[in-house]
This record gives structure tokens, sequence and C-alpha cells, in this order.
């Protein structure tokens, strides 16, 4: 190839995990003893947390679920030792790896993030399938022209709190509450789609607001999420563009929809809130554009 040039290799073949990871990663200790509401508060903004042994050695991970998990069957005010929760061995990546490789690994190992060592085994960095997604929307993202070609991908929620049709619409809603979130995808045991629970659905069901639902029935809340779920939900494919979201939430009405792949595995969830901050950006952009006296971005 001529210099600069790179022989039609697209662009995120060469990147390296190094160049995608994130580094400033926030860690638990083994040995901490922590309150499940704590823990809970420590995933508002994460999915994923490594735990770290009193050498700084990486012992295992702990994820959002496996807290909510926790607090749905033993109440957030049961403090808990976080090696006791947390799961092991830890799949790793090697810093020097390539994204594709980064990809393969994680499906093959049904996961959504990696932690990154070095060639000492030490960790420096965690890799998410949110990362790996833009890194290669990179390659998809548009001219200022046509924004509205943009890969939902690079807007979505990676990684979504997922439940599974036997879990109890207790479970559900304590997903719900302390997860966060409107909608949950419910999945088989390889992240397939089967349905969708919302909070709508819990409503329709447990009756009153969130707060009240604890006290619903018993036996209403011992209920699988497969007898409430929503059955083949509208979905959007990975690649698909933001404008065929907008037809979908426009015509459907409806206020999440779940991004799959060719196997209808969930990688993540777009809804109407992530695309009204986008459109937010959007107009900021134009705005500031025209303040600097150039030309605003055509709207499509």
């Amino acid at each position: 190839p001529e210099p600069g040039e790179h022989g039609g290799v697209p662009w995120s073949a060469r990147l390296r995990v190094r160049d995608v990871m994130s580094r400033k990663v926030s860690t638990l200790r083994a040995s901490e003893e922590l309150s499940v509401e704590e823990l809970l508060k420590k995933f508002r903004h994460v999915q994923h947390l490594p735990v770290v042994g009193a050498n700084n050695r990486l012992m295992g991970m702990l994820t959002r679920m496996d807290v909510l998990e926790e607090a749905v069957h033993s109440g957030k005010e049961r403090w808990v030792r976080v090696r006791k929760l947390m799961s092991c061995p830890v799949q790793s990546i090697s810093e020097n790896e390539d994204l594709p490789a980064a990809a393969r690994t994680m499906r093959g190992a049904h996961l959504h993030s990696l932690v990154v060592v070095d060639a000492n085994g030490f960790m420096v960095g965690i890799l998410t399938d949110g990362d790996l997604l833009s890194a290669m929307a990179g390659e998809q993202v548009p001219s200022p022209s046509g924004p509205w070609e943009l890969p939902v991908d690079a807007l979505m929620t990676p990684a979504p709190l997922a439940l599974g049709p036997d879990a109890r619409l207790d479970e559900a809603a304590w997903t719900l509450i302390y997860g966060g979130v409107r909608h949950l995808p419910v999945v088989d045991e390889e992240d397939r789609l089967v349905g969708i629970i919302s909070e709508r659905d819990l409503r329709q069901r447990l009756g009153g607001t969130a707060r009240e639902w604890p006290r619903a029935a018993r036996e209403v809340l011992e209920e699988r999420v497969g007898e409430v779920m929503t059955l083949e939900p509208l979905v959007l494919r990975s690649g698909a563009s933001l404008s065929q979201a907008l037809e979908l939430f426009t015509d459907e009405r409806v206020g999440a929809l779940p991004v799959v792949d060719e196997d209808q595995r969930v990688l993540g969830i777009l809804s109407y809130i992530d695309l009204l901050r986008w459109l937010r950006a959007q107009l900021g952009d134009v705005r500031a554009r025209e303040r600097e006296g150039g030309e605003p971005l055509a709207p499509h």
C-alpha cells in the first residue's frame, strides 16, 4: 500500500484493545464487607466491577445483576462480603490483541466485558461490548449531512439488564426499581431474545406505583416473567440506522427497542429517551454552528 494507506484493511481491525479500552477502572476489594444497598449504588453507572486482592491481583468479577439478585433474595439491608458474590475465574484479554479477536472472545464466552491485562498479567483496563461497538461504529459514522444514518449501536445502552422467562415478578420489580430502567429484555440461556417486560406491564399486573409493588399479593409476585412479558417484541438489528429507529418509535409507539445480532442475541437496548438526548445534542451543534457563522447542518 501507498504511505498513509492500509490496503483496504478496516479501520477497527487496525486498532488494538489498548486503544479503545477503559483505563480508569473502579474496583472492589474481595475482603470488603458492604450492605447490598451500598453495592447497588456502586453500579449506578457501570455494569461490571473487577474484584482485586490485597496485592491488587485480579481475583474475580462482580456484575450489577449479581448484586440485584442478592437484593431480590436477601434484601438490600443485608451485609455481604464481596468475594461471596463475585464470579471467578475472570476472562481476560491481552492489551495487544486486535478488536476482531476481542469480539470473538466475548461472543464465544457469552460475555459483555473482558478484563485487559499486560504482559505480566496485571490488570490495565476493561473492555466492554460498548467499547467495541463504539469503535466499530466509527467506521460507519456518516458525514454531518446525514446524521440519521448513524447506526443505533452508537446510541444504545450496551449489555442491558435482562431476565429469564422463569424469573419471578418480584425479581423483575426489584431489577426495574434498583436498576433505574423501564424495560427489561427477556432472554433464554444463550442471551437470545424471547420477550420484553416493562414498567407498564408490572403496573398492570401488580397495580399502583413502584413503591407499592412489594405489597402486592404474594401469589402475584411469584408469577413468572414469561407469563406477563410481551412476546415477539419489535427489535432493531445491529447496524440499523437511527432513521429506522425513529420510524418504529413514532409508528408503533413503543418506549424501547432491543438491539440484536443475526442470531437474536441481545447486544443492547435503545429507548426513545436515548434518541431525544441525541436530538438535543444535534440541536446544540446546529446552534453552535450558527453562532460561529457557519452553515447549519442539513436536516434529514
